[in-house]
C-alpha cells in the first residue's frame, strides 16, 4: 500500500489499465506535473491504491462501464481532494490495442489533466 501523504497527489499524464484497473504503463505529463513515479504505480489497483479518494468511485463506474460497453472513447471531468483543495479534473478514456501477445485482452488508456490543460 502507498504511504498516506501520496493519497493525494494526482499522476497527470497518460495510464494504461488492464481491464480490472491494474496500471500497466504510466507516462507523467511533466515531472512537476506528479510526485508520482512510474514505480510507484506499476501494478497497482488505480481506483483502489492508486487514487482511493471517494470521488474516485464515480470515475471506476464509469471506468467498468466503458469497459463492459466496448465504447471508443469518453471524455469527462470530475474533482479530487489535493493538499492545496479540491482540484478540477479532465478524464479522458480511450480504448487501445494490447501490446502483449494476448490480443483479446482489452485495455484503456486513461488521460488526467488538471481541468484547463
Amino acid at each position: 500500500m502507498m504511504k498516506d501523504s501520496s493519497h493525494t497527489k494526482l499522476p497527470f499524464g497518460l495510464l494504461e489499465l488492464d481491464p480490472k484497473g491494474e496500471v500497466i504503463r504510466y507516462s507523467p505529463a511533466s515531472e512537476q506535473s506528479s510526485d508520482m513515479k512510474a514505480g510507484d504505480i506499476l501494478g497497482r489497483h488505480f481506483f483502489l491504491e492508486v487514487l482511493p479518494d471517494e470521488h474516485m468511485k464515480e470515475v471506476q463506474a464509469r471506468f467498468q462501464l466503458f469497459m463492459a460497453h466496448g465504447q471508443t472513447i469518453d471524455r469527462f471531468s470530475t474533482s479530487f481532494d489535493s493538499e492545496e483543495g479540491r482540484i478540477k479534473v479532465q478524464v479522458l478514456l480511450a480504448r487501445i490495442k494490447p501490446q502483449t501477445k494476448n490480443e483479446n485482452e482489452r485495455l484503456a488508456l486513461v488521460r488526467l489533466m488538471p481541468d484547463g490543460n
